[in-house]
């Protein structure tokens, strides 16, 4: 059986690399006792994939895992909701067949800024400049007193790290709202055509 997990990782814990994150995810699922199903080898490991890893510093509230196990129940999630830390909190567990792997096209992202935005600015990515404002499928702006919103959609395999946008010495948080398919948002898909646990 498969399960999708949809963690939140926010605050500090936003500064935590893609590998130390996924360490913390299977300690966590080890401590809450989940019959976990392990790849085969000399060294067995959760069978377990995630998603895009996104960039140091941004906050990530689409932290999908997929993981194999050999059954699931309500008391399984709560005692991982209740070992794992606030900022980096279980939102959702679906009981799913589909690999999410080949379903999500795009990601969108909100950031708060002091500054207004340069979508204009080249960005070196793979000896490549590519221009941002190009590598997005939407976007809108809007501005207050203090801060400026900035929300777009980037296609998966053009990801482009919104910290390169930011101005040194400025206020600028970036945001990964949600995993997008095209059917609209992943978590959205996963309560259609999957079973919340």
């Amino acid at each position: 059986m498969k399960i999708v997990l949809r963690f939140k990782k926010k605050g500090m814990r936003r500064f935590l690399s893609t590998l130390e994150s996924i360490k913390l995810v299977e300690r966590s699922i080890r401590r809450a006792d989940f019959s976990i199903v392990f790849t085969e080898g000399f060294h067995p490991k959760p069978k377990m994939s995630f998603l895009d890893a996104m960039p140091v510093g941004v906050v990530n509230l689409a932290f999908y895992v997929e993981l194999f196990v050999k059954n699931i129940s309500e008391k399984h999630i709560e005692t991982l909701k209740s070992i794992l830390p606030k900022d980096f909190a279980l939102e959702s567990a679906w009981i799913f067949d589909g690999n999410i792997n080949e379903l999500v096209n795009s990601y969108r992202f909100l950031v708060i800024s002091e500054k207004p935005v340069d979508l204009e600015k080249t960005i070196l990515k793979k000896n490549k400049k590519v221009s941002f404002k190009e590598s997005l499928l939407d976007f809108e702006i809007s501005s207050g007193k203090k801060y400026h919103i900035f929300r777009y959609t980037q296609k998966r395999e053009k990801l482009i790290n919104p910290l390169l946008l930011a101005e040194e010495g400025t206020f600028f948080l970036p945001i990964c709202e949600e995993a997008m398919t095209e059917h609209g948002p992943l978590s959205s898909l996963l309560e259609r055509r999957g079973t919340r646990v």
